[in-house]
């Protein structure tokens, strides 16, 4: 399947100067730049000067931000026996093209299903259930975003038991309530909760072991060359992702809640909000 990387480079521009509390003025002091430049850089004119300017005063590595705007790199599509996307249509208001992502994850041998989200619907999931042969254990959610739960009672209705779980910080419906550092055991795989908040009160990340690599459903705590906004809680944000992503083993998949599955290698060598790893 092929997703369009969610942010632009102006996206991520604009989420940093705004979880840093910058306005294109002061961000143009900082930077040494003319207003009009900043503003030029927000509107999506790329100009490498000018983004190798700005990069350090928003923390940002200037090489993959550069590189981001020049389009000049994206991640190879993602196949794993046991996990498989569905990229449903969201559209917003001035977002027409918006889509979300929610995820089916099942062991191979025993045939034992869990759904990470329910996107804008459920129907290629649950014919996926029927196709695959899968008995469906669970929906975990990642946040209680509207776009992230918008067929949660079709999905629920779906699953013998009505099973949920959602963040604890974070409660939707009568799901079964999750903290950081909980375990969920299914018969081929076992799910860890990690709290990611920042972009939404009660995010988690669900880090899954048991198949044959490592998979980290994200929501939208991380994106590919980017991350969630967060600008009432950016640092949060950013030391969630650093040390609760990003320190997992390099090859673990990373599936967001927008724009195409990733590894956290791929994030470590290219995401701009994280010139540490660089």
């Amino acid at each position: 399947m092929n997703i369009r990387i969610e942010d632009d480079f102006e996206d991520v521009l604009m989420k940093a100067s705004t979880g840093l509390g910058l306005g294109k003025l002061a961000l143009a002091e900082k930077a040494g730049l003319p207003a009009a430049a900043v503003a030029a850089l927000l509107e999506g004119e790329v100009d490498e000067t000018s983004l190798r300017a700005v990069a350090p005063v928003l923390n940002l590595d200037a090489d993959a931000l550069v590189s981001m705007a020049n389009r000049a790199w994206q991640p190879e599509p993602i196949e794993l026996d046991g996990l498989r996307c569905y990229n449903t249509p969201f559209p917003l208001a001035g977002y027409e093209a918006m889509t979300v992502n929610s995820y089916l994850v099942w062991s191979p041998q025993t045939k034992v299903a869990v759904a990470f989200d329910t996107g804008a619907n459920v129907d290629a999931m649950l014919a996926d259930v029927q196709i695959l042969g899968l008995e469906l254990h669970g929906l975990v959610i990642t946040h209680a975003h509207r776009d992230h739960i918008a067929a949660y009672d079709e999905l629920v209705a779906a699953i013998d038991g009505g099973i949920a779980f959602a963040p604890k910080l974070e409660p939707y419906g009568d799901a079964d309530l999750l903290e950081h550092g909980d375990w969920l055991e299914f018969e081929g795989f076992e799910v860890q909760a990690r709290q990611t908040n920042g972009h939404s009160p009660g995010g988690m990340t669900y880090v899954i072991e048991g198949l044959g690599q490592p998979i980290a459903i994200v929501g939208d705590s991380l994106f590919c060359l980017s991350q969630g906004g967060a600008p009432e809680h950016y640092a949060q944000a950013l030391e969630n992702n650093r040390e609760k992503i990003l320190s997992l083993p390099g090859n673990t998949i990373l599936c967001p809640g927008h724009g195409p599955m990733t590894t956290v290698a791929n994030e470590q060598a290219h995401n701009p909000f994280f010139p540490e790893f660089k």
